[in-house]
């Protein structure tokens, strides 16, 4: 299949040399003594157990069926034993041995297979959570048109990531086998940077998807901007509803679905980028699914004890803030970001010249001399200012809304105002507020907007 390049990219804004970026090597962490699966992530409407409190479980046993008439599995993660069992999760204490049960009926093409029976293994294996067990039965299956692959890295600490650091092309290009085996109508296209370009212009991956080299500019690699990029057609409407005909995958998720449906090696863990300026060996990570996110604090994140740290699921502009470090890595977790909580006003540091700060404007000499690494922190270096109307946020904005107008008529509270400025378009992706130079929360406000345009839209539908 062709390569088609479009790097044209309206807005956008391309990140480099921050503190803290993740380094281009995979890692294993080491198993952590307790895994805690939280069911509200098991994402099924009906399940039972496996296993009972005082069971002594493998890497790779079924813990969790579900009880609708499906093959969904959610398997041990470790080897250990069940020590506690709630009505919202499961805790294992693990062993702390690496070594797993290998899944027994993965076969080397599964295209060969009848595709029921295809149906049923990426099922049991707990492959379906790799995508959002949203298909209940194979015909579910059936509504995919489109499986858009997404290898775009370009949020700020994501500016290394190479295919081969996860593993070998052959094993990836089993994983479009196993796509085609599952979705054989839904045509496979894998967004990428040019600079890993020479990995996926490979017979064995070209027979199977067409690539498209996208932008480096950061938020590229959001769903919805991959939906545009390459097929043309939004992944959410207006309206808030998601188009089922598109299925959004990560690299790594097709790399992780070869493994077990071809070499049975069982879904026990996600491979994670774990970066910035509050980890000590930024990287990419093999971490086992149910390690709490205070285990990882205690493995690779430094001293918190001067400084606080802020812990996010996702990249630092886009992702969510973890309250509690009793949370855990589940199956769709794919980046942990680690930066400083600063509050400390500098003195003067409107005349400092920046050289570990970073300036949309071009202001600071970081953004022509790299001598340091750029800093990345939550300090805002001041307080709130009134809006200059720079238009900053309309030139980095990726869908061509017009945040800072959305902001001022929600400001006055005109809402419906807002409308016209199409708040529905907004991905959340924080360059507004990252760009602006009065510290105003642009973001809540476009947020906002949207919240209540789409209530507007249900309050229509109703009345009619």
């Amino acid at each position: 299949m062709d390569i088609v390049t479009k790097k044209k990219f309206k807005g956008g804004y391309k990140f480099n040399n921050f503190e803290g970026a993740a380094k281009p090597v995979l890692r294993e962490l080491p198993v952590s003594e307790k895994i805690v699966i939280p069911f509200s992530e098991i994402l099924l409407d009906s399940f039972v157990l496996a296993v009972g409190e005082g069971d002594t479980v493998h890497a790779g046993d079924k813990i969790v069926k579900s009880n609708n008439g499906s093959k969904v599995s959610f398997v041990s993660p470790v080897n250990g034993t069940v020590s506690e069992i709630t009505s919202d999760r499961i805790v294992i204490a693990s062993d702390g041995s690496s070594t797993f049960e290998p899944f027994n009926d993965h076969i080397r093409k599964p295209q060969h297979l009848d595709r029921s029976e295809a149906f049923d293994i990426f099922c049991e294996t707990g492959c379906s959570f790799l995508c959002g067990n949203q298909f209940a039965s194979v015909s579910d299956c059936d509504k995919v048109k489109y499986i858009i692959i997404n290898a775009v890295h370009n949020s700020p600490l994501n500016q290394s990531w190479m295919p081969d650091i996860i593993g070998d092309s052959t094993i990836f290009s089993d994983g479009l086998n196993t796509l085609d085996a599952l979705f054989p109508e839904a045509e496979k296209i894998i967004a990428i940077n040019n600079r890993n370009r020479k990995y996926f212009d490979d017979p064995k991956i070209t027979e199977h998807a067409r690539i498209h080299i996208l932008s480096d500019k950061y938020p590229q690699e959001h769903p919805e901007l991959l939906s545009k990029s390459t097929v043309g057609k939004r992944l959410i409407s207006t309206d808030g509803d998601f188009d089922e005909s598109i299925l959004i995958m990560q690299f790594s998720d097709v790399f992780q679905i070869s493994e077990v449906m071809t070499q049975g090696r069982p879904l026990i863990d996600r491979i994670l980028m774990i970066a910035g300026p509050g980890v000590s060996d930024p990287g990419w990570y093999r971490v086992r699914i149910g390690t709490t996110i205070e285990e990882i604090k205690k493995q690779l994140l430094t001293s918190d004890e001067n400084t606080p740290l802020r812990i996010i699921k996702g990249n630092p502009l886009l992702g969510e803030v973890i309250q509690s470090l009793d949370t855990s890595i589940v199956p769709t977790d794919s980046e942990i970001s680690v930066i400083r909580e600063q509050a400390i006003r500098e003195l003067f540091g409107f005349v400092r010249p920046g050289f570990a700060a970073d300036s949309y404007s071009n202001f600071t000499v970081a953004n022509f001399i790299p001598l340091f690494f750029k800093k990345l922190e939550t300090n805002l270096h001041g307080g709130v200012r009134p809006c200059v109307q720079c238009n900053y946020c309309d030139e980095v904005c990726p869908v061509d809304i017009y945040p800072f107008l959305i902001w001022k008529y929600m400001k006055a509270n005109e809402i419906e105002q807002s409308f016209r400025f199409r708040p529905y378009n907004c991905v959340e992706c924080g360059l507004c507020d990252y760009v602006c130079p009065s510290k105003i929360d642009i973001l809540q406000s476009v947020k906002n907007a949207k919240e209540e345009y789409r209530k507007s839209r249900r309050a229509d539908e109703l009345s009619d």
